[in-house]
């Protein structure tokens, strides 16, 4: 059996067996990889946790967007809906404005309707293309508006 010099050993007088040395070299490394592992995993374990607060900021940040998105989809909705009633109703009273230019219209009879026909043709004409003119007005408003809106 081969012996070596160890001066740091009590008891020993300095000498030790080449099982001893090596042994102690052994422990020696097993205990330095044993603290590097668990710095290791201490590194890992901290990147994960890191990782996964960035995962929940994204996700909420998505979440956020989705909720803006939406909102302004429905604003936008109801925005079209109350001027698609606008429309709706203008187009209700153009309706009413001819159906009564129609009926007044018809009512003259006899030698009222004779001297006056062309007159009421020309009012009848005026009246519609007045109304058509205002018509095409609020239409365009209404698309002025939308394109605005946006």
């Amino acid at each position: 059996m081969e012996t070596k010099e160890c001066k740091d050993r009590p008891g020993t007088n300095g000498v030790v067996s080449t099982r001893e040395f090596l042994d102690e070299q052994i422990s020696a490394l097993k205990e330095l990889s044993d603290t590097r592992f668990k710095a290791s995993e201490t590194a890992v374990n901290t990147a994960l946790a890191t990782q996964e607060k960035a995962v929940n900021a994204a996700f909420l940040a998505s979440e956020k967007a989705l909720t803006a998105a939406l909102q302004a989809s429905e604003k936008a909705i109801s925005k079209a809906e109350t001027i698609q009633a606008e429309v709706n109703k203008v187009i209700g009273d153009l309706t009413k404005d001819v159906i009564s230019l129609r009926e007044s219209r018809s009512q003259g009879s006899g030698k009222d309707f004779a001297s006056s026909a062309g007159r009421h043709q020309s009012n009848f004409n005026m009246n519609l293309a007045v109304s058509i003119g205002i018509n095409a007005l609020m239409f365009l408003a209404m698309i002025w508006k939308m394109v605005i809106a946006k």
